[in-house]
């Protein structure tokens, strides 16, 4: 496959582009600097860009098969999710996996009360972070775009697992090795059963 990463210089973005690079894929990616992403390869491009910016996407995804986004807010900016996304859909991307929270709600969930006051915590105390993942939900779930929402945990930096429990309705975990996470929205992207879902996952 021909893949675009956005986020791709961040601690989970980088485990995506190595793992597609591992798995034979043809990788682009879009970082606003470039030599945060630390290494090259022969099979990876390079866009130096934002995502906030709609020609920039449109020049990583142009011919690619697919999308993975593991942006996330950055200092002076809390919409970065909701305003790549809008330009995702307006590149005509057909096949875009963007990795979300576990605090973010969609309809069909059937959250515990742990799930619950987890929603509510981050809701409380990242306001700005928690209505730019909402909005990043409404935007894709009104468009034609094939897209699948990976709803994570607490992510953690260790060694992968090689285990994942996945779920539609209620998160099956408190945390996920980054390294998981990464291997399994590269696996989405090939995934069809998950276009227009938004599952949780976790270790």
């Amino acid at each position: 496959m021909k893949l675009a990463i956005l986020g791709a210089s961040g601690r989970t973005g980088r485990l995506i582009v190595e793992q597609a690079l591992a798995a034979g894929h043809d990788v682009r990616v879009l970082v606003r600097t470039p030599a945060k992403l630390g290494f090259t390869h022969a099979r990876l491009r390079v866009v130096a860009g934002d995502a906030t910016d709609a020609e920039n996407v449109q020049r990583v995804a142009e011919g690619c098969d697919g999308v993975i986004s593991a942006l996330g807010p950055t200092k002076d900016r809390h919409d970065i999710c909701s305003a790549a996304a809008v330009h995702v859909i307006g590149a005509g991307v057909k096949r875009y996996v963007a990795i979300s929270g576990a605090a973010i709600d969609v309809p069909g969930d059937s959250k515990d009360v742990v799930g619950r006051l987890v929603s509510l915590l981050v809701r409380t105390l990242s306001p700005a972070v928690f209505r730019d993942k909402v909005h990043e939900h409404e935007l894709l779930a009104k468009s034609s775009v094939g897209w699948t929402l990976v709803r994570a945990p607490r992510l953690v930096d260790k060694p992968a697992s090689g285990k994942t429990r996945s779920s539609l309705a209620r998160s099956p975990g408190a945390s996920i090795a980054r390294a998981d996470l990464a291997a399994y929205a590269l696996a989405c992207a090939s995934d069809g059963s998950l276009i227009g879902k938004a599952p949780f996952v976790a270790g």
